[in-house]
């Protein structure tokens, strides 16, 4: 299996703000590492370099870019350029809240092989108590200063002085021996490295090098080291000779190379006097953007990194062996060249009332209007505005399904593509987070605290409502998912509207279904049993002192199962696991929910139903006399009110739901079942896309292998069509009494008036369909059983045990008389004694 997305920092219990600062970024992978966070109420934000790698730049859904998913609204993703034109580089995670803080430098992009894959170096600080050291305020001054060197839209500059402004809710205290935090925004870093007067030796490793060896030198002939040691991983930048050159002045010097692969990009500094060490970290490359300029400079990259004491070496824990600089297996890479200025799109952002979209021009002028496309929808949006090489476009609100989006000039060029992002989701803090923000449904059933949170969460969708009249339905719709996701997060909206597939049912590998009660295979993964990442266990940060709990080691972070059901156990086999008290507490858990959800607002409704529904499918309930009740009863509750907001989603689950009960009616006959179907009945077909999505991964071992949308649809096109005869029913008044259809295609009604004349009351009501079968039940139990075709009617009453008919054969002025009781009827011209309540003329 995979390994599980992590973080490689330990993030804090209750933190309001996630903040990470990254080069590149797989937006997707980051996603999932950050949901436990999310979930937990934390506002996540995620800044990285726009001209970063293409792959990284947008969200590594699978899907081309432009193509699938929803819009990114987990976390806020904010593309940034340097204004020197440099590189954004700084690695970092933040997570924070008025009273405490964890931080993180290291040398790892928010990609899986940067926070899993290689090892890196990482220096964690946990920051608790009544105070807070230098280091930290350094860090939040610098976070507010931040902004000023680079392009960076107004969504980014909020969340960052957000972050600041936590950071710094206590007051400061210095304390001894903390790191020193190093950034070069006003000073070059080289420039405040405290090299001693002469070092017994040098430590450097670097993932790249200037062309002529210029920064390593610089930094050689300060520390003046006796020896020197050179790291350099396989495909290093550099040119060899710049780095001959280099060393050459140096003195005695060693070149080495990691024995293993993981070792890429752990960039650090560290000179030794005497038993005491100078530790430089942060992931810096070995070139002037990074070590020589400011970013104010032109071409200064925007750096961050730690300078501390240690009293062992970072780089002497890397088996590594020696190489010369022209040996085959270094393969360096030539150095990058210098980049030119290109334009780069930032961002497309959804809001309630526009769209916008933002770019960093090349030069002083940008196009007029931009054309953003996502799926099959294009958008056009003129500019509005520029704070220097900053652009911004804005339109109409309109609907974006996708999480990339193309985005060209009004007059057709291309520009690149950029993440679409739901604004208002990705800064709503979760009030009652539902557990399938961190684990998948599947991974909830065996955990009672979980299953508690999950009912607890659905049960916080009932809570208020917006208002229904004199609002349009669309929208009403959006204003409630946007209220009810800042209580739940979107999991649990996505599986109440079908935008979430749940494997309910198991087959085995010959294709035929898995009753729930056989073993599992070797391939299904329990929760939690994931192998933790592989880039958290590589290079260690030495220990640092002071309070701020400086920690060596780079595990911890970890990030929980996310909400994909790809390496996910199906419901079926993770309830066959279920020990008994395990399975009947779940039983109890979901007839509660059943009889709490009969009048609950219609969302509420849908997440009670599917849940029950998919938990029926994958056998929580073996035999079908006891789940068909079950989920007809969930199913009454679904479609007992409507509200058009929500109404596709209703009717596509109810067609489903019905399916599935006339699947258990099949084999275990339900009473009401005809009610049931007559209550169901639409007014139009539901969308065969939401039927799709619903009926997916219900097939199996309980509903059988044939359950899907194609097999729904052809079961239910006949159960629901409503025929005049549905309507006929539904006229008939309340005052009669409690009116219900028969399996058999009659009619039974339950009365505290007298059954006789309520029979013919009925019967007259239903004269346009001929020989209905009417049985009338009074308040004293008796029953009495009608059929009428418009001049004949045969009555049967009970008589002794057995029942009495009486026919009329030729009423030719009808009954409706003799129902008012305006007359009575004449005597019967037959009577007869019969053992069964059937219709005969004696």
């Amino acid at each position: 299996m995979a390994d599980s997305p992590q973080t490689p920092a330990p993030l804090l219990r209750g933190a309001e703000e996630v903040l990470v600062l990254t080069h590149n970024c797989d937006l997707a992978f980051v996603e999932a590492c950050l949901r436990p966070a999310r979930a937990a109420g934390a506002r996540v934000t995620i800044l990285y370099d726009a001209a970063g790698a293409p792959e990284h730049h947008g969200a590594s859904t699978g899907a081309a870019d432009g193509d699938g998913g929803k819009p990114v609204r987990d976390v806020l993703p904010v593309p940034v350029v340097c204004r020197s034109g440099g590189a954004f580089r700084p690695r970092l995670v933040i997570s924070a809240s008025p009273t405490a803080a964890t931080v993180s430098i290291g040398s790892g992009d928010a990609t899986p092989d940067g926070w899993q894959r290689n090892a890196e170096a990482w220096t964690h600080l946990t920051v608790e108590g009544a105070t807070v050291p230098t280091l930290i305020t350094d860090l939040a001054e610098w976070l507010q200063r931040l902004p000023d060197q680079l392009w960076i839209e107004p969504a980014g500059v909020e969340r960052l002085a957000a972050v600041a402004k936590l950071l710094t809710a206590r007051p400061h205290a210095a304390e001894a021996d903390e790191p020193l935090l190093l950034t070069n925004d006003l000073v070059p870093i080289f420039e405040q490295l405290p090299f001693p007067s002469g070092a017994d030796r040098l430590g450097v490793a670097a993932p790249e090098f200037d062309p002529a060896g210029r920064a390593l030198g610089e930094i050689a002939r300060s520390v003046g080291a006796a020896r020197t040691r050179l790291l350099l991983p396989p495909g290093v930048r550099c040119d060899p000779v710049g780095l001959w050159v280099a060393l050459d002045d140096a003195g005695e010097f060693d070149v080495q190379t990691p024995v293993s692969p993981r070792y890429l990009h752990a960039g650090a500094l560290e000179w030794w006097t005497a038993g005491s060490g100078v530790l430089v970290s942060g992931g810096l490359t070995c070139t002037p953007e990074a070590l020589l300029s400011t970013t104010g400079e032109p071409g200064g990259n925007c750096e961050l990194s730690l300078l501390q004491e240690v009293t062992e070496s970072l780089l002497d824990a890397v088996e590594a062996r020696d190489i010369a600089l022209d040996d085959d297996d270094l393969r360096p890479l030539p150095p990058a060249a210098p980049a030119s200025p290109a334009t780069r799109v930032l961002a497309v952002r959804l809001h309630p009332d526009r769209i916008e979209a933002s770019l960093v021009a090349a030069g002083t002028t940008a196009p007029d209007g931009l054309v953003v496309t996502a799926g099959d929808t294009a958008v056009k949006l003129p500019w509005t505005g520029a704070e220097g090489r900053l652009h911004t476009y804005a339109g109409e609100a309109a609907a974006l399904d996708a999480r990339t989006a193309h985005v060209r000039a009004a007059d057709g060029t291309a520009l690149g593509t950029a993440p679409v992002t739901d604004v208002a989701g990705a800064v709503v803090r979760f009030s009652h987070a539902s557990p399938l923000e961190m684990v998948a449904f599947p991974s909830v059933l065996p955990d009672a605290a979980l299953l508690e949170a999950l009912f607890a969460a659905v049960a916080q969708l009932a809570t208020g409502r917006t208002a229904r009249h004199g609002v349009p339905a669309a929208e009403r719709r959006a204003s409630e998912e946007e209220r009810l996701r800042a209580l739940v997060g979107p999991a649990l909206l996505d599986l109440a509207f079908g935008r979430t597939p749940i494997r309910a049912g198991e087959r085995t590998e010959s294709g035929s279904a898995m009753h729930p009660a056989q073993s599992l295979t070797a391939t299904e993964t329990p929760h939690g049993a994931a192998a933790t990442a592989g880039g958290a266990a590589g290079a260690h940060s030495a220990t640092a002192g002071g309070g701020t709990g400086t920690h060596g080691d780079t595990a911890g972070g970890g990030a929980g199962t996310h909400g994909d059901t790809g390496g996910e156990a199906s419901v079926a086999a993770v309830v066959a696991r279920l020990d008994a008290p395990q399975r009947d507490r779940l039983r109890q858990q979901v007839l509660r929910l059943g009889g709490a959800a009969a009048g609950w607002p219609l969302p509420a409704r849908l997440a009670a139903f599917r849940i029950v529904l998919v938990l029926a499918a994958g056998g929580l309930w073996p035999e079908p006399q006891d789940w068909t009740p079950l989920v007809a009863a969930g199913l009454d509750a679904l479609v007992a009110t409507d509200d058009e907001a929500f109404a596709g989603e209703q009717a596509a689950l109810a067609t489903v739901g019905l399916a599935a009960v006339h699947h258990g009616h099949r084999l275990s006959p339900l009473a009401g079942f005809a009610d049931l179907r007559a209550a169901v009945r639409l007014d139009q077909a539901p969308p065969e896309n939401l039927v799709a999505r619903y009926a997916a991964g219900l097939a199996g071992a309980v509903l059988g292998d044939g359950f899907g949308a194609e097999d729904v649809a052809a079961d239910t096109s006949e159960l629901l069509v409503r025929s005049a005869f549905d309507d006929a029913v539904d006229a008939i008044p309340e005052s009669v009494g409690i009116v219900q259809r028969t399996d058999a295609g009659g009619v039974r009604v339950d009365t505290a008036k007298d059954p006789r004349r309520t029979a013919l009351l009925v019967l007259d009501l239903l004269r346009d369909f001929p020989d209905t079968h009417v049985t009338v039940r009074g308040s004293a139990g008796t029953e009495t059983h009608g059929w009428w075709n418009g001049r004949r009617l045969v009555l049967l009453s009970p008589f002794g045990g057995r029942w009495r008919g009486s026919l009329w054969p030729g009423l030719m002025t009808g009954i409706a008389t003799y129902a008012k009781g305006a007359s009575p009827l004449p005597a019967a011209a037959r009577t007869w004694i019969t053992e069964v309540a059937e219709m005969g003329e004696g």
